[in-house]
């Protein structure tokens, strides 16, 4: 495990006090385990062509993920964001191919939180509320814990000063520190990054693997990743992970 150098982030993250629906992590099971799991890529000339993967995903650890495929279709399976046609798929010890839909939803909001190429964010509404949101639907309408997490996530993105501010008028970089603190206000155990156009968000993201526990899952560029990731997976003939140099 890599360790983080922003000792100022070591503050955060209280995971006693957890609001009815959130996760509390309680388990030494890998978060994420998956086999088989069928996905289309695209790999430079090679064109386009369907592979199966199959991977544990451990608390803790930073998973990157590189090369030429598009890493997109496999990450949105594994974040059942989308839904694999075949393989098994465990997350949080839970068969999520054998669930009802409506019950994969509800894992799927409380194991996971997200980044995306875009930041997704309401330009009118302030920072908190945007971080706030996720916090009420997933884990209750609880306006006092509502506003403590926030305040907490805030803090250790470094924007707290900025709570009332409406996100419209952020520059492109404090978005994404927004963005950052409402993928994590309702504690996921597990963070799916789909390419974010953000790098500097990695060394808080080594934070929440070391301090959190957290499982990472990032694609992006190489050179990023590697001062911070514990594994890579690189594009190949045989798709898995090895350990990060």
């Amino acid at each position: 495990m890599k360790n983080s150098s922003t000792n100022k982030n070591q503050i955060l993250l209280r995971i006693d006090a957890v609001a009815p629906g959130c996760h509390s992590r309680t388990s030494f099971m890998p978060p994420l385990v998956c086999k088989n799991i069928p996905f289309r890529t695209t790999r430079g000339d090679h064109g386009t062509g369907t592979e199966e993967f199959s991977e544990s995903f451990r608390s803790g650890e930073i998973t990157g993920f590189c090369g030429g495929r598009d890493f997109a279709p496999l990450l949105n399976a594994l974040g059942m964001i989308e839904r694999p046609s075949s393989g098994t798929l465990s997350v949080l010890g839970e068969d999520v191919l054998a669930m009802e839909e409506k019950d994969a939803w509800r894992l799927r909001d409380r194991a996971f939180g997200y980044l995306f190429t875009h930041h997704h964010l309401l330009p009118t509404f302030t920072v908190a509320e945007n971080v706030a949101m996720p916090f009420f639907r997933i884990c209750g309408k609880r306006e006092d814990l509502a506003a403590e997490r926030t305040s907490e996530v805030l803090l250790f993105t470094g924007i707290r000063h900025l709570c009332g501010t409406p996100v419209g008028n952020l520059d492109d970089s404090t978005r994404w520190l927004v963005a950052l603190a409402r993928a994590i206000v309702h504690r996921p155990p597990l963070l799916v990054a789909i390419s974010p156009p953000s790098p500097n968000l990695l060394p808080l993201v080594r934070c929440l693997a070391d301090n959190e526990g957290m499982a990472i899952l990032w694609s992006g560029e190489k050179n990023h990743l590697l001062p911070f990731a514990d594994r890579i997976v690189e594009s190949g003939d045989n798709l898995h992970s090895r350990p990060a140099p």
